[in-house]
């Protein structure tokens, strides 16, 4: 850790550019104290105690590194929020008047377009705010709350822009009756199973 950071707060393609020069010669004092404390008392030290040192020089080196990890991630971040938005933005303008967007309601549409003009008014701002700082100071803005405004903005408008149509309804045919079959009446049989006899009379012949 003591070479490694020693090398790079003086390289201006490392670590250089994100110290103050008062940062770098403390840092660096402290990097040759701890060294040095490694070959004479540190020599003999527990493990504890060389994880107390190193944290404390990490305290010193954390703030630069970190101030290099956001300015070099920052770019990719903003432009990713700035995509997104642009995204939802367009989909506001063209989805208007559009038949497959016609079961979205006016105040989703309105909770849509005031997230995506309060999250671009705070991207704007961020921008102009970080701009005018140097690369050895602190950042206003961090890539994880750029994030975190993307995140922001898509839960609010994706769910809206996704939202599926509600599907048509479907009238219920009603079931006609059946029809009721008349009941056929047998002629009673004689119980004996004999023809009936013929009571005509017969004819006379002439």
């Amino acid at each position: 850790y003591i070479y490694d950071m020693r090398d790079k707060i003086i390289s201006d393609s490392q670590l250089a550019p994100y110290c103050t020069e008062e940062e770098k010669t403390n840092f660096s004092t402290a990097l040759t104290s701890f060294e040095n404390w490694l070959y004479e008392e540190g020599f003999d030290a527990t493990k504890s105690v060389y994880i107390k040192q190193l944290n404390e020089l990490k305290k010193m080196g954390n703030p630069i590194e970190a101030r290099s990890h956001e300015a070099k991630n920052r770019p990719n971040a903003m432009a990713m929020l700035q995509k997104t938005l642009e995204k939802y933005t367009s989909w506001l303008n063209t989805s208007a008047g559009d038949e497959n967007y016609a079961h979205i309601t006016d105040e989703e549409r309105n909770t849509c377009s005031t997230k995506c003009d309060s999250v671009s008014a705070w991207m704007y701002e961020m921008l102009d705010k970080q701009g005018g700082l140097a690369a050895n100071v602190d950042p206003v803005v961090t890539v994880a709350s750029i994030y975190a405004k993307n995140k922001e903005v898509t839960d609010c408008v994706s769910p809206i822009m996704h939202k599926p149509k509600p599907k048509p309804k479907v009238e219920e045919k009603k079931e006609e009756p059946a029809a009721t079959e008349q009941p056929v009446t047998e002629e009673p049989k004689d119980e004996t199973g004999a023809e009936p006899m013929d009571t005509s009379e017969p004819m006379e012949e002439k």
